[in-house]
């Protein structure tokens, strides 16, 4: 499988330059690695500890089932494959993110309840950019067995997905900017948060409940197309909502 998994890296990397539909680039980015044995894959961002991942999501080939209750639990600040992506920039197996090392009970419980929904190994690519380590491609499927040249297609695969959905995030970004402004409480957390004030202390300020808080900043991020609270604060700056 060494010389298909190089041509449809390259058949990837070109249909996809040419997509301007998130769901056409996930209908094509499962077709792609469908073939290796995967049935599942998620893009995404990565939350601060106190965060939910929801609104860091930019692309979820997950059954819904599945996402909900990995966002409901806040999984992510658990899940074993997550943290391994601190420790490496390289390409690696959900075994290989557990083996040789003890894992709580807890990350444990997130790989035992993936293995039902068809998610018992996967392979995962950390994304990197000038920031560091800015977002996580993940593929998951029954039983996978993956060749050094099908990990590095795999790898090339999930830098062009994340790249061409983060292009097309920042393009609706920018044309919604105009057509979704801010409440004035989402405003105010936003100021806030700007000072460098957590949800906790933003919630002492205002008299509101810190999920509230994170309600407020959850949609604000949602309308400039921001993955974390930097981003949101610079592109609220950037798009004129806060001075």
């Amino acid at each position: 499988m060494g010389q298909y998994a190089t041509d449809e890296m390259f058949r990837f990397v070109d249909c996809i330059q040419h997509l301007e539909d998130q769901d056409a680039i996930a209908t094509e980015l499962f077709k792609t690695v469908r073939p290796f044995g995967f049935t599942s894959y998620g893009i995404s961002g990565l939350p601060r500890p106190n965060e939910s991942v929801e609104p860091y999501f930019l692309l979820s080939g997950w059954q819904p089932e599945w996402f909900d209750r990995y966002v409901r639990n806040d999984y992510v600040h658990f899940d074993p494959v997550i943290a391994h992506t601190t420790r490496t920039d390289a390409p690696f197996t959900w075994e290989e993110a557990c083996s040789g090392r003890k894992i709580s009970a807890d990350a444990r419980k997130v790989m035992d309840e993936a293995t039902a929904f068809g998610m018992r190994q996967g392979l995962t690519v950390p994304i990197y950019t000038l920031g560091g380590l800015s977002a996580v491609v993940t593929f998951g499927g029954d039983r996978i067995e993956l060749s050094g040249r099908e990990r590095g297609a795999l790898h090339m695969i999930a830098i062009y997905a994340h790249s061409q959905i983060r292009r097309l995030a920042s393009r609706r970004r920018d044309d919604e900017a105009d057509r979704a402004p801010f409440s004035a409480r989402e405003r105010e957390c936003v100021l806030w948060c700007a000072e460098g004030k957590t949800n906790w202390e933003i919630g002492r300020i205002t008299g509101l409940s810190e999920k509230t808080i994170e309600s407020y900043l959850r949609n604000a991020s949602q309308k400039v197309g921001a993955m974390n609270r930097a981003q949101l604060v610079a592109e609220s700056f950037r798009q004129r909502r806060i001075a």
